[in-house]
C-alpha cells in the first residue's frame, strides 16, 4: 500500500492530505564528518567570487567565505540543526536557509536554531595564490 493509498483509507482528503504529503518529503542524508584538507587556487575563475567581501564558494562540502572585514573564512556546508547540507555566507554570517540557523564565523550559533554551533576549518595561505582549507 503506498503513501497516498494509506492516508485516504484513514478519511484524509484535499488540503490535509496534501499537507500529509508533502511534509513526508525525505531530507537529504548526511553523513559524518570527517576530516578536511584542500586546496583552493585564488585565480581560478571558479573561486573569483572569494576576492569579494561578502562572497563566498562551496567546495568539498565547506563554506569558503570573505568577510566584510576582508578575512577569509571556512565552515561545514552541513547545518548543526537538522543535518541540512544548506549552509552559506549571507550578510557577513554562516546562515541556513532551512530554518533560519544563524552561526558568526567562529561557528557560534547567533540564535536558538543555530545553538549547537557549526564546525568551522582552518585556512592557510599558501604560495601562487592559493589558501588551504583544513581541520
Amino acid at each position: 500500500m503506498s503513501r497516498y493509498e494509506f492516508l485516504k483509507s484513514l478519511g484524509l482528503g484535499g488540503a490535509a492530505l496534501m499537507v500529509l504529503l508533502t511534509s513526508c518529503r525525505q531530507e537529504e542524508v548526511v553523513k559524518p564528518e570527517g576530516p578536511v584538507d584542500f586546496e583552493l587556487d585564488m585565480e581560478s575563475p571558479d573561486n573569483a567570487v572569494l576576492r569579494m567581501k561578502g562572497g563566498y564558494v562551496v567546495a568539498n562540502g565547506v563554506v569558503v567565505a570573505r568577510t566584510f572585514h576582508g578575512l577569509l573564512v571556512a565552515a561545514t556546508r552541513t547545518c548543526s540543526h537538522q543535518k541540512n547540507n544548506t549552509v552559506v555566507f549571507q550578510d557577513n554570517e554562516f546562515y541556513c536557509p532551512v530554518h533560519g540557523a544563524r552561526f558568526d564565523n567562529k561557528g557560534v550559533g547567533l540564535n536558538d536554531y543555530g545553538k549547537k554551533g557549526l564546525r568551522v576549518y582552518k585556512i592557510m595561505p599558501l604560495p601562487d595564490n592559493k589558501i588551504r582549507v583544513f581541520s
